[in-house]
């Protein structure tokens, strides 16, 4: 058996969010998640002790490795993390690591992946979906998944305001501002058709953004193109994302973008992705 094995850690798109409700001190959801072919490595590795460490201070995966080792009497373990995914950016990266390090974990001590999972789904939000990974309704916390038929693998542009938001103070805003309940099916079956989505388009988080973040409004609004099927806001923010038929029109209106960009795409890793 290695000490040693390395896991991407997919980020991850809203490309719908409606806030339900509370429960038990936290948000509850009804998002359409999508995976995207942009990744963090990282690398999990056996200790002599029984610490468990991390390059990162405050990494979501030292508290997932955490439980992992009381459940199943594990050793001691060191996370090292390649980085790509845009912190506090609403791609889920803390989450995306917080996944890879549990399914490393499973490949390192030959564990069962349900068993593994069943562990740490409710830790955070996004963790589920981020171990399962494709397309998805996830509902309460995030970790009430559906899978759906996957999207085509459209391109994807990203743009990234150079202020991230936080979550925190996004999702106390939301408490104070309308909410709309998404038509998820609706915008899924417009997106498997090839068709534009915008319509059904709807991120409860997005207005306080706005307020939190000045940068975003009129990036948003340089974003807007009749070329793309969806645009709009991931999570909580910052990131925004416009979704195309062709990397020709994603390059274009990059090229046109004054903010950083990334175009990439939509993938489903478990089901022959990358």
């Amino acid at each position: 058996m290695s000490d040693s094995v390395k896991q991407r850690a997919y980020a991850k798109l809203n490309l719908a969010l409606s806030v339900t409700g509370r429960t038990g001190g936290y948000h509850t959801i009804e998002t359409l998640f999508q995976s995207i072919d942009l990744y963090d490595v990282l690398t999990l590795s056996k200790r002599n002790d029984k610490d468990i460490t991390s390059d990162f201070s405050g990494d979501n995966s030292l508290v997932v490795l955490s439980a992992l080792q009381k459940e199943f009497s594990l050793g001691g373990m060191h996370v090292s993390t390649e980085k790509h995914i845009p912190l506090a950016g609403g791609l889920g990266g803390s989450s995306a690591d917080a996944a890879a390090a549990a399914l490393a974990c499973a490949r390192l001590y030959d564990l069962p992946q349900k068993a593994v999972f069943d562990c740490v789904k409710d830790l955070f939000g996004d963790v589920a979906f981020q171990m399962t990974t494709g397309t998805a309704v996830g509902r309460g916390i995030g970790s009430d998944l559906t899978p759906l038929a996957p999207l085509p693998a459209y391109y994807v542009l990203l743009a990234f305001p150079s202020a991230g938001v936080s979550t925190k103070e996004a999702y106390d805003l939301c408490d104070r501002t309308p909410h709309r309940d998404a038509d998820i099916a609706a915008l899924h079956e417009a997106l498997l058709r090839g068709e534009k989505a915008q319509a059904y388009y709807v991120n409860d988080l997005q207005s306080p953004a706005l307020e939190l973040n000045g940068e975003i409004a009129p990036l948003l609004a340089d974003m807007t193109d009749d070329d793309a099927l969806l645009t709009g806001m991931s999570g909580s923010g910052s990131t925004l994302f416009s979704l195309y038929k062709t990397e020709d029109a994603a390059l274009a209106k990059a090229a046109a973008l004054s903010a950083p960009t990334l175009v990439t795409r939509l993938i489903n890793p478990n089901a022959g992705g990358k």
